[in-house]
């Protein structure tokens, strides 16, 4: 089946195309060089890309755990620019859970270990079938 993902999709032209490591503990980390067609302002990242970086990242150190997840909540804070065309590290880690909720912290870091951007992200549970169709609950505990 093939991943079109925007984030992690192998199979999508305009993707990200991340490859993203799970640790068993509940933390995620990816190495990547941000392209100039993820520009916002000269050679900075654009704001969007960023966020869905992070929410990826996070995303991924979920699944440490065998869960799918989506987005409910996400607080992005920019610390510095982002710039493109160098390497960047974006790591996501479990830091609780509330219910079936999770809860998580990532950040994107530049050279020199500078934090650029940092993160909180609230997940609910993918969504369950009912009545035959997938429906997405977010839960409200937020």
């Amino acid at each position: 089946m093939e991943n079109y993902c925007f984030a992690c999709g192998q199979s999508n032209p305009y993707g990200l195309k991340l490859k993203i490591d799970i640790h068993p503990s509940g933390k995620s980390y990816v190495e990547f060089i941000p392209k100039r067609e993820y520009e916002g302002y000269p050679g900075i990242m654009h704001g969007g890309i960023t966020s869905t970086i992070l929410d990826e990242v996070m995303v991924y150190a979920c699944k440490a755990y065998n869960e799918d997840v989506v987005t409910a909540k996400i607080e992005v804070r920019f610390l510095r620019p982002v710039p493109i065309g160098k390497k960047l590290i974006a790591n996501g880690n479990v830091v609780g859970k509330k219910g079936k909720a999770y809860i998580t912290e990532g950040e994107i870091i530049g050279e020199n270990g500078v934090v650029l951007a940092r993160a909180k992200v609230h997940f609910s549970p993918y969504p369950f079938l009912l009545e035959g169709h997938k429906v997405f609950v977010y839960q409200a505990i937020f």
